[in-house]
């Protein structure tokens, strides 16, 4: 039998992954037509007014997309660390990941389809930089892409044949690299339950060196193309992203099973990673929503939330967070109903005349924050409370380790649930 985790939930959570969603809200209710690739080169280049930063400033809080990896890799190692004490260890994991995460978001596929469906051609969103389509009609996407978003597979789909990838709510990407994550977990519950700590630091390892400049490290100085063997396949959780639900792990592991050396240990392999990415950030300017950039993020969110363990209950219990946490809590539903209400209100006040910053600070952000947090209690009322998984039973004095804080994490499951569950979030890529 592994050792018992020390406290393996983390009350603050909530907190964490509320933040994380309402910056995402924040960023897709000005990003693709307030905050545009023109808007900031202009800032960049004669400097703007306060709105104009502002605007700048919120379309780079796609940091909650990494926060997010990093909280979901921390969760998703306490239901994993909880579920190898049981029989049957790999089936009770993958069944509560699945009746968290697909009933709700093929809910959610199912009415968004049929709103899209009913709306006139001007009032979805038009052309951004980023997308062509950024709501597509249910009926301009291919089988194959709508199967891609059905079963979270779409990331990687193409890989092996078909269109290209395309999702019907953008935000899917997210949650396509999630389900690898928890496939890998699960795999690693279901075959060597009692490796689950060393496997993952494996695996991790395996990613940095396949998407790592190993010419500039070593293939340079002995005259070898190193990352001529590099497969970072786009799409696969090996092309890096893991590293951000890795730092998460190690956040776990550092709180509940490390020794005071090991936490040194894991705290200077986080700080090497943020110095690493840093250094390839030389201005903010450069800070992106790309591999550094998400990476550079979770590295600072892992080493954050590991020091601030200690302050987790007064996190999670102080009045100045409550509105945090209730975001946190409804935060699958957030995330999944935000992305079609947020860009619908941006695009449609944008056709009207809300195009500056100052408006779209003062008119557009209000109005869509707020239709997306009231859809997003009525969906979780409606639909994602039906789904949650039922708490554990209260530890039995004196029980069995097998017993103890059994599923005490499951319930934060990160970025994909609330209630203490994860959930991911969105940003189109």
């Amino acid at each position: 039998m592994p050792p018992p985790p020390h406290t393996p939930r983390y009350e603050s959570l909530d907190v964490w992954r509320g933040a994380a969603c309402l910056s995402i809200l924040l960023t897709h209710s000005v990003a693709g037509y307030v905050a545009t690739p023109e808007l900031e080169a202009r800032v960049r280049a004669e400097g703007g007014s306060v709105a104009d930063w502002l605007v700048v400033l919120s379309a780079r809080l796609w940091v909650g997309v990494p926060l997010f990896f990093v909280i979901s890799g921390y969760c998703i190692a306490a239901a994993a660390d909880a579920a190898r004490r049981k029989p049957r260890a790999g089936g009770t994991f993958f069944k509560r990941r699945f009746r968290r995460i697909y009933p709700p978001l093929w809910a959610f596929l199912a009415v968004a389809a049929a709103g899209v469906a009913l709306l006139p051609a001007a009032a979805l969103p038009g052309p951004t930089s980023d997308h062509v389509r950024p709501l597509p009609r249910p009926w301009e996407l291919a089988p194959a892409q709508w199967l891609g978003s059905l079963t979270l597979t779409e990331s990687w789909r193409h890989h092996l044949g078909g269109p290209g990838t395309d999702y019907f709510a953008k935000q899917l990407w997210t949650l396509c690299y999630e389900e690898q994550f928890y496939l890998v977990v699960g795999l690693i519950v279901l075959v060597a339950r009692q490796w689950l700590f060393p496997l993952a630091a494996a695996i991790s390892l395996a990613v940095y060196l396949n998407v790592a400049d190993l010419n500039a490290v070593l293939g340079d100085r002995i005259g070898v193309d190193l990352n001529a063997y590099q497969r970072p396949l786009r799409g696969f959780f090996f092309d890096g992203l893991w590293l951000a639900f890795a730092a998460g792990i190690a956040v776990y592991y550092r709180a509940n099973h490390a020794t005071p050396v090991t936490r040194w240990c894991l705290d200077g392999v986080l700080a090497a990673g943020l110095v690493s990415t840093a250094r390839a950030v030389p201005t903010p300017w450069d800070f992106q929503a790309n591999l550094t950039g998400e990476l550079l993020t979770a590295f600072a969110a892992a080493l954050l939330l590991g020091w601030l363990h200690g302050a987790d209950a007064a996190l999670a219990s102080a009045r100045a967070t409550a509105p945090l946490r209730w975001a946190g809590r409804r935060c699958y539903s957030l995330y999944l109903v935000h992305c079609p209400v947020a860009p619908l209100i941006q695009w449609n006040l944008y056709r009207c005349g809300v195009t500056g910053p100052t408006e779209a600070l003062l008119v557009t952000v209000p109005l869509a924050c707020a239709a997306s947090l009231a859809a997003a209690w009525a969906f979780h009322r409606a639909v994602e409370s039906r789904f949650l998984n039922a708490p554990p039973p209260p530890p039995v004095p004196g029980g069995s380790d097998a017993t103890r804080g059994t599923d005490a994490a499951d319930a934060p499951l990160a970025v994909l649930t609330g209630s203490g569950v994860p959930g991911p979030a969105p940003v189109p890529r």
